[in-house]
């Protein structure tokens, strides 16, 4: 294990699942008519929600997003940029089903970097799971209630999305604990797989109905 490369790919993944995360929260707000303060909250809360539920609960002081401060400084400009161009190409609207890319790939990245944490841990299977769903999905729940929408993970019409994030982080224990897959290279292939079966599930409408 390079605990440079490590560190580098878990700071990608973390940036991207962030990014991806406050334009998903972004989008939600401007669906619903917030001004800039309110969509920049939201977005934050989005982007934000998932991590500081994972460090709150094991306990990491100060939270990853207060630690690299230039995470709401970014999403702060990337909102006043959206609206000067929202202001100028007045004809300009947001489409719900943009919402569904830059959430997709949040979950799907924030799951195998809380998967990591949680191993890191020594946290069994059922453990890693649980905890990387929780907050893999933390800020979008969070971001729905604020937007007074039905939550993903609680809409039976959604197809797989609590369910494609728990598969995902199992597989990331998996080939950690029983093929010796290095985390460099299983954090990229359980991202993307994870990510892929999210794509899938959406394609071809698979959901776990009982």
């Amino acid at each position: 294990m390079n605990p440079l490369l490590l560190n580098n790919i878990f700071y990608i993944l973390e940036t991207t699942a962030i990014f991806s995360f406050a334009l998903s929260g972004m989008i939600a707000a401007k669906r619903k008519n917030f001004d800039p303060v309110g969509t920049y909250v939201i977005a934050c809360v989005t982007a934000f929600g998932g991590g500081t539920l994972r460090d709150v609960i094991l306990d990491v002081q100060p939270v990853y997003w207060i630690s690299h401060p230039e995470y709401p400084a970014i999403i702060f400009l990337f909102i006043m940029f959206a609206y000067l161009f929202t202001f100028v190409f007045k004809g300009f609207h947001i489409k719900e089903k943009w919402l569904f890319i830059p959430d997709s790939v949040g979950i799907s990245f924030f799951a195998i970097t809380s998967a990591q944490t949680a191993i890191s841990l020594g946290y069994p299977i059922i453990i890693v799971g649980i905890f990387s769903t929780m907050t893999a999905c933390f800020g979008g729940v969070f971001c729905d209630i604020l937007c007074l929408e039905t939550p993903k993970i609680f809409n039976r019409g959604v197809s797989l999305y609590a369910s494609a994030v728990f598969i995902g982080a199992c597989l990331y224990f998996i080939l950690h604990s029983f093929f010796g897959v290095s985390p460099e290279i299983n954090m990229v292939v359980s991202s993307l797989a994870t990510l892929s079966l999210r794509f899938l599930a959406v394609k071809f409408k698979w959901r776990l109905d009982f």
